[in-house]
């Protein structure tokens, strides 16, 4: 498994179009992307379950991911979460 903490600092968080791209992003990969943010976890595959999060500007969120591309997803969708808006 690999994984990486990143906060958000987008000014209104991680609403439908960031998450949009970042689940476009994360579905190009084989392995399982997961977001864990508050306690909860989502899958990054699902626009609907990432929603439920809590994306907000300022919330520290971990990233992870197990397979054969786990590190190349985390650092894309954890690189994302950092700089989509």
């Amino acid at each position: 498994m690999y994984e990486k903490t990143v906060t958000i600092v987008a000014q209104h968080g991680i609403h439908t179009r960031p998450a949009a791209v970042l689940v476009k992003e994360a579905k190009q990969f084989d392995c399982d992307v997961m977001v864990e943010c508050q306690g909860k976890q989502a899958s990054a595959k699902s626009l609907f379950k990432l929603q439920t999060l809590g994306l907000y500007k300022g919330v520290t969120v971990r990233v992870f991911a197990e397979g054969a591309s786990a590190e190349l997803a985390v650092n894309k969708i954890a690189e994302l979460l950092e700089t989509l808006s």
